[in-house]
C-alpha cells in the first residue's frame, strides 16, 4: 500500500478512535494513578511557562525546579507534557476530568492511527483496520485508552517504534548509503528515546529487538543501525528529561533501580495473594483470559501462517511473537514485580491484535472464494460484516461493563462471574469511586470517609475540582501523606472504625492480612449498612457503607 493511502487510512483510524474516546470519557471515573500524573502535568506546565517567559533564574531555582519535576520523578516526562498541553488548551471550556484527559485521548487516537498506517504500509489495509479495531474493541484496552496514565501510551510508543525498527531493519544492506544508514539510525534512536521518555518499561525494546535480530541471522548485518541508535536514544532521553540535567548519572542509576526493584503492590491471582514472586505463568494467563476469545483464535490462526510464510512474512510474524515473548517473559521472571493484572501487559496485547489482523486476513482469503459476489460493493460489505461479527464479543463486553471494563474476562474464564469463582481480581485502580459521587455528596456535613489507603487522592481530586463537597474529611492511616496536603484538603488520621462512611472497592488484593485491622475491614464489607452498591455482570464491584 502506498504511503499516501496508508496515511489516509491512519487519519481515518485516528479520528474514529478520538471520537469514540471523547464520547465515552465522561463515564470513566478517575483512577488511582491519575491524580498524581495530573498534578505532575500541571507543575510541568508552570515550569515551561517560566521558560517561555524567559524567567530562567526562577525556573532553575532549586526549590522551583524540585517542585516542578521532583514529584513522581521516577517516571519520565513525555506524557506529563502531553497531558499538560491538553489542559492548557482546553481548561477554559472543558470540565474536569475531561480537560485533564484531552492530551491522553488525542495521544491514544493519533498514536493508534500512526500504528495503523504503518501496518497498512507493510501488510495492507485489511490487516491494519482489523488490528486497530481489535484494540479499541477489547474492553480493557479501550478503558486504558481514556486515562491520564502511562500504560496505553507506552503500548502505542512500543508498537510504533517497533514498526519503524522493522521497516529500517528489513532494508537490504546493499541498498544503503552511509548517509541512509546514519539518517535511519538517527530516526530510530529518537523514536526509541521518546519511548523511553514515555515509561521505563520501554527498556525492554532493546532485548526484544536483539532477540528478533538473532532469530533472523541474515538481518544481523543490519544491526549496526540498531547499535548506532542506542546512543541517540540515550541522548534523547537526557535532553527530554529535565530531572536528569543536574545529576545525570545518579538520576539514570536511580531510574534503573526503580525499574529493577519496584516497591511491592499486592496481586490477587488464582485465589491467592502475592506481593513478590507471582507465578511465572501469571502474565500469560491474564492475557489469555482478558482478551476476547475470538481475537485469541484469530491471532493463533495468524501465527499459524508462519509455517508457509515467505521470508519477509516470517520476519513480520516473528517480530510480533518475539515482542509478546519478551513482555510476558520479563514479568514471568523470578523476582520481577507484576501487579494490576492486565495494564502492564498492553504492549503484548498490541502484538496479539496485529496477529489477530493476520488471522482475519487468512480467514477472509479462505472464505471469499467460497462465496458468490455480484460485485465489489457486495464483497466489501461481506468483509466488513465478517469483521464486525468477529469483533462483536469485545464490543458487547464494552457495552455491558462500561465504564468498568477492568472487570472484563472472556468466555474462557466464564466471564466476570467465572473469573471471580476462579479467584481472579474483579476490579482495581479505584475506578469505581466516581460512581458514588452523588451518594457521597449527600452525606451529613463534615462526615469522615474511609477509602482504601493510598486511594484517597482520587477523592481529593474530586474535591479540588469541585465534584465532591469540600467539607468531607478523608481518613488516612497515621503518618500517611498526600501531595494534595499543600492545597488544604480536609483530612484526619484513623482507620475504618473511625469513619462515618466507608467506600469499599471489592479489589481482592486489598483484602489482605498485611493491612491493619483487616478483620474490621471484612466486617464492614459484609455487615455495615449499605448506602449504595455497584455491580456489573452479576459481580459486586464496590459498596458504600454507613457507620454501624
Amino acid at each position: 500500500m502506498s504511503w499516501k493511502k496508508a496515511s489516509l487510512l491512519g487519519i481515518v483510524v485516528a479520528l474514529a478512535a478520538i471520537v469514540s474516546l471523547f464520547l465515552t470519557v465522561g463515564d470513566v471515573g478517575v483512577t488511582w494513578d491519575e491524580p498524581i500524573y495530573i498534578e505532575t502535568a500541571l507543575r510541568a506546565m508552570h515550569w515551561l511557562g517560566l521558560i517561555l517567559r524567559g524567567d530562567f533564574g526562577r525556573a532553575f531555582d532549586p526549590v522551583t525546579f524540585g517542585v516542578s519535576w521532583g514529584l513522581n520523578h521516577e517516571h519520565p516526562p513525555l506524557m506529563r507534557i502531553v497531558w499538560g498541553v491538553g489542559w492548557v488548551a482546553t481548561r477554559g471550556f472543558l470540565p474536569p476530568p475531561l480537560t485533564h484527559r484531552v492530551g491522553a485521548i488525542l495521544f491514544s487516537g493519533m498514536g493508534l492511527g500512526a500504528v495503523a498506517a504503518l501496518i497498512a504500509r507493510e501488510r495492507g489495509p485489511r490487516i491494519a483496520l482489523f488490528a486497530a479495531a481489535a484494540i479499541l474493541a477489547a474492553p480493557r484496552a479501550f478503558f486504558h485508552a481514556h486515562l491520564t496514565a502511562l500504560d496505553f501510551p507506552l503500548a502505542v510508543m512500543w508498537t510504533l517504534t517497533t514498526l519503524v525498527f522493522y521497516r529500517v531493519m528489513k532494508t537490504p544492506p546493499e541498498r544503503r548509503t552511509a548517509w541512509t544508514l546514519l539518517r535511519r539510525s538517527l530516526i530510530l534512536g529518537v523514536l526509541l528515546g521518546l519511548a523511553l521518555l514515555t515509561k521505563i518499561n520501554a527498556v525492554l525494546l532493546m532485548p526484544f529487538w536483539a532477540l528478533w535480530l538473532l532469530w533472523h541471522r541474515r538481518l544481523w548485518r543490519n544491526a549496526v543501525m540498531w547499535l548506532l541508535s542506542l546512543p541517540v536514544a540515550l541522548v534523547t532521553l537526557v535532553i527530554g528529561w529535565p530531572w536528569l540535567w543536574k545529576n545525570t548519572l545518579s538520576g539514570l542509576f536511580a531510574w534503573e533501580e526503580f525499574f529493577r526493584v519496584h516497591y511491592g503492590i499486592p496481586q490477587w491471582f488464582a485465589g491467592r495473594l502475592y506481593v513478590d514472586n507471582t507465578p511465572w505463568w501469571g502474565p500469560v494467563t491474564i492475557l489469555l483470559i482478558t482478551t476476547p476469545a475470538l481475537l485469541l483464535a484469530l491471532a493463533a490462526w495468524g501465527a499459524w501462517r508462519r509455517r508457509r510464510a515467505d521470508e519477509e512474512l516470517a520476519w513480520w510474524l516473528d517480530l510480533q511473537f518475539a515482542g509478546m515473548v519478551v513482555v510476558l517473559g520479563f514479568f514471568a521472571l523470578p523476582g520481577t514485580h507484576w501487579h494490576d493484572a492486565d495494564r502492564m501487559l498492553l504492549p503484548a496485547f498490541f502484538h496479539l491484535a496485529i496477529l489477530g489482523g493476520e488471522g482475519f486476513d487468512a480467514l477472509w482469503r479462505w472464505l471469499s472464494p467460497r462465496l458468490a459476489f455480484a460485485g465489489v460493493p457486495q464483497r466489501r460489505l461481506a468483509e466488513t460484516a465478517l469483521a464486525l461479527l468477529l469483533l462483536l464479543p469485545g464490543v458487547l463486553g464494552v457495552a455491558r461493563l462500561h465504564p468498568f471494563e477492568l472487570a472484563y474476562y472472556n468466555a474462557l474464564a466464564g466471564g466476570p462471574r467465572g473469573a471471580q469463582r476462579l479467584g481472579f481480581e474483579t476490579i482495581y485502580f479505584a475506578s469505581t469511586y466516581g460512581h458514588f459521587l452523588p451518594e457521597l455528596n449527600a452525606l451529613p456535613p463534615n462526615s469522615k470517609v474511609w477509602v482504601m489507603p493510598n486511594s484517597y487522592d482520587v477523592l481529593y481530586y474530586y474535591q479540588i475540582n469541585g465534584l465532591l463537597r469540600p467539607d468531607l474529611v478523608m481518613l488516612r492511616p497515621p503518618g500517611w501523606g498526600s501531595f494534595y496536603d499543600d492545597a488544604g484538603v480536609p483530612r484526619a488520621e484513623g482507620w475504618i472504625d473511625d469513619a462515618d462512611a466507608a467506600l469499599i472497592e471489592r479489589r481482592q488484593s486489598a483484602f489482605n492480612d498485611d493491612l491493619p485491622n483487616h478483620d474490621r475491614l471484612l466486617w464492614w464489607a459484609d455487615h455495615a449498612p449499605e448506602i449504595a452498591r455497584l455491580a456489573r455482570a452479576g459481580v459486586l464491584l464496590a459498596t458504600l457503607h454507613a457507620k454501624p
